[in-house]
């Protein structure tokens, strides 16, 4: 009686569930990137058939799901990714990321800088400078190289996973005397990124200049990019403090939630 309350929302709490419990199929079938069947959402919500269906009609309906009648299964609509799309264009990665990373400059002292990945790096797409009086930082529209940067490590640890085996594949340029360019001690820092959720680069893009980098992820849990502290080898080490390192990691995670993000 009671799931009948909230799919039919019999009450103010009953439809406002019913809409969040819609969005979430949505969600999933759109991170799918293909056609769902009503059995494998029902395994995936431990739910009925007949509720998931209710809900599959009305997004049906409503434009944002289509139907194919001879297999029965369900695929996001040109009007939903017209939608995403539309989103994606008032609401960049810049923006969203902007007024965060002013505030942790402003906790911490350091420039912030905010970058996505294209083909040959990450480029640099906003810059908070320092409070310091001597600033030590990146210019904006620059490209950071994958291997020797904190913010390109991210994206080899985070974004496309045939990335970095392209990489290797290439051969690795060194930008200083400390960059790694051994293929089996990258693949093992990269993996120890992808686990603990940060990354550093000392003295690996220029002498005497370090960044802590962490990835921003978007509404359908894929990488679009990184934030990262920059200064000198002085104020960010070779192992940052505990402050720094959770400073970033909040800060990453409050721009992918304003980018939509919500994590399993």
């Amino acid at each position: 009686m009671a799931e009948t309350d909230v799919d039919t929302g019999s009450s103010r709490t009953g439809g406002v569930q019913a809409v969040v419990f819609a969005l979430n199929i949505l969600e999933y079938i759109a991170q799918c990137q293909t056609s769902v069947g009503v059995t494998e959402l029902a395994r995936a919500f431990d739910t009925t058939k007949s509720r998931i269906h209710r809900h599959l009609q009305t997004l049906v309906s409503a434009g944002y799901l289509l139907r194919n009648a001879e297999s029965e299964r369900y695929v996001i609509s040109a009007r939903l990714m017209a939608l995403g799309h539309a989103v994606s264009e008032s609401f960049e990665l810049a923006s969203a990321a902007r007024q965060i990373a002013r505030d942790l400059r402003d906790k911490l002292g350091h420039a912030v800088v905010i970058s996505q990945p294209e083909k040959d790096g990450n480029r640099i797409l906003l810059l908070i400078p320092s409070r310091s009086n001597i600033d030590i930082s990146v210019k904006p529209g620059s490209i950071l190289p994958f291997p020797s940067s904190a913010q390109g490590k991210i994206t080899l640890a985070f974004g496309d996973s045939m990335l970095l085996p392209r990489l290797l594949s290439a051969g690795i340029e060194r930008s200083t005397p400390y960059t790694i360019t051994d293929p089996e001690k990258l693949k093992t820092e990269i993996e120890e990124i992808r686990k603990r959720g940060w990354a550093v680069a000392p003295n690996e893009a220029m002498v005497g200049l370090n960044a802590l980098a962490a990835p921003i992820m978007d509404a359908l849990g894929q990488y679009v990019g990184a934030i990262a502290l920059n200064d000198s080898v002085q104020y960010i080490g070779h192992t940052p403090t505990t402050e720094q390192v959770e400073h970033v990691i909040a800060a990453a995670d409050e721009i992918s939630r304003n980018l939509g993000y919500r994590p399993k």
